[in-house]
């Protein structure tokens, strides 16, 4: 049994993959920062994190660490989310990828400076990318839960 199946794509949506290679270079960035925090603040393998008391300036490092962590954390629904959004509205879903991307970017450099506080700049700019992504993700959801139509499919 062989089945075949066409994919369209909408018009723009190719520019997704923008902000998706650019998270490439933003991993690499952070990783880097992590790097050089490492062997600046003398936190050794396998310690993830520095410890207070043990290590000078653990927190210095620990906010550097920090930065990588959590856009590690939030980056694969972030670019899910606007993958998926893209096809319904894939300029709008491109634009709020490069946000996030450039926010957390502003997050890392920010943070890496040594103080939790820092982090706020790029913190506010990243949500102006990912919270509308999330509002077009749950209307999406929303429209398809409403439509009888589609439902009626399901059930």
């Amino acid at each position: 049994l062989t089945h075949s199946m066409a994919l369209a794509f909408p018009e723009g949506y190719e520019l997704c993959f923008i902000p998706f290679a650019l998270t490439w270079i933003l991993n690499l960035f952070l990783s880097i920062q992590v790097s050089i925090g490492r062997k600046t603040h003398k936190v050794e393998y396998p310690n993830c994190y520095g410890v207070p008391g043990y290590h000078k300036d653990a927190d210095k490092f620990n906010c550097i660490q920090r930065a990588h962590q959590n856009t590690l954390e939030s980056m694969t629904h972030v670019m899910v989310t606007m993958f998926v959004v893209g096809l319904f509205e894939p300029v709008t879903a491109a634009i709020c990828g490069l946000i996030w991307v450039a926010g957390r970017f502003i997050y890392g450099i920010g943070y890496a400076l040594g103080s939790p506080s820092y982090r706020v700049p790029g913190t506010i700019i990243s949500h102006l990318g990912d919270f509308p992504l999330m509002y077009f993700a749950a209307k999406i959801a929303y429209d398809v839960a409403t439509d009888k139509e589609m439902m009626s499919k399901l059930f």
